[in-house]
């Protein structure tokens, strides 16, 4: 524990606190001042009545996970601030003491979208935990499974900074019927994005909700917290791993190893100049499938249902939220392997 104590610290927030509260902008003011974790400690008990919800999830994220160092971010205007932190924490069974929000700061997310054509195999994975996989319906008569592959850099997390990699296979319950279980497919490719398109949208709440469920079928972590809590807390199954994401421009290198150092994947991506180049090919996708590929309000909350098991065990449940919007592109067949 930090016992350096800071005289400019304890006296800012008693003069903020002055007028009757310590707000999120007091908050801020405090957090660029040298401090240490005992004062941050000191003002949450000295003024625990006059935080606000906002002000008191600042100053308790700082003490759990402060700013990492050789970040370029503006961590006061997280990427998804709808739930802040509640200052509660969950101790894993090696004793670590972690918040028990997971929320992300900082960092890049590349998502794979794709299919695979040996649709048994992909059933196979799921076999027991009462879903399927959600199938694309070729006018060929060929049909494919969706799948997908997450690659995250995470350099500011309340977890602190950790890589990690997800195989992700969309799911819907094994009693749905099988028409509604399938998408007819297009032949442009852009199919495979549909899975994370067809929900229902709450204009009143802004809330998107998916209707295809994520089911995580295999994960790599790059740091020993981040598994714990995945499978401990979470039911996903956690390994060991490390995922690299270079960026140099428009050019980001891909590479994921197992806790061997043995690759799994590489591949390099070249990012396009125009962001919405691709939404053509998704919405003529939409279309074929009959998805409506409309256009939400800003600030929309995207809600998508996540299910995982270790192993044959039986699956857990939660939800991931965002309201971060993804930017597709297209991608050459050689782009990963």
């Amino acid at each position: 524990m930090n016992f350096i104590l800071h005289a400019n610290f304890l006296q800012e927030a008693t003069r903020l606190a002055s007028d009757g509260e310590l707000g999120n902008s007091d908050a801020i003011r405090l957090l660029q001042l040298p401090h240490s974790e005992v004062e941050i400690k000191e003002v949450l008990r000295r003024f625990a009545n006059q935080l606000t919800r906002e002000a008191r999830a600042k100053l308790i994220r700082e003490v759990f996970a402060p700013l990492p160092e050789h970040v370029d971010n503006q961590r006061f205007e997280p990427l998804f601030e709808k739930y802040p932190i509640s200052g509660k924490t969950y101790t894993t069974a090696s004793g670590t003491v972690v918040l028990n929000e997971i929320q992300y700061y900082n960092g890049q997310m590349l998502h794979f979208y794709g299919e695979c054509n040996n649709v048994a195999h992909v059933a196979e994975e799921l076999s027991g935990s009462r879903h399927k996989p959600v199938l694309l319906n070729y006018p060929n008569g060929r049909q494919t499974a969706i799948v997908q592959v997450w690659a995250n850099k995470l350099t500011d997390t309340s977890l602190r900074p950790y890589n990690s990699m997800f195989i992700v296979i969309p799911a819907v319950p094994q009693d749905t019927p099988d028409h509604l279980a399938a998408l007819s497919a297009d032949r442009n490719g852009a199919s495979s994005v549909l899975a994370m398109l067809h929900g229902r949208y709450d204009a009143i709440k802004g809330v998107y909700e998916n209707t295809a469920r994520l089911y995580f079928v295999r994960l790599f972590d790059s740091t020993q917290i981040a598994i714990d809590v995945g499978r401990e807390r979470m039911g996903t199954d956690k390994r060991a791993g490390n995922t690299e994401l270079r960026r140099e421009g428009r050019l980001i290198d891909l590479s994921i190893t197992d806790k061997y150092g043995r690759l799994m994947a590489q591949g390099r991506l070249i990012l396009s100049e125009d962001p919405g180049a691709y939404l053509p090919a998704v919405a003529k996708a939409a279309s074929t499938a009959g998805i409506a590929f409309n256009s939400m309000s800003a600030g929309t909350e995207y809600v998508f249902p996540i299910i995982a098991r270790i192993g044959r065990a039986p699956c857990s449940s939660w939800q991931w939220r965002t309201d971060v919007l993804p930017r597709y592109q297209s991608l050459a067949d050689d782009t990963v392997f």
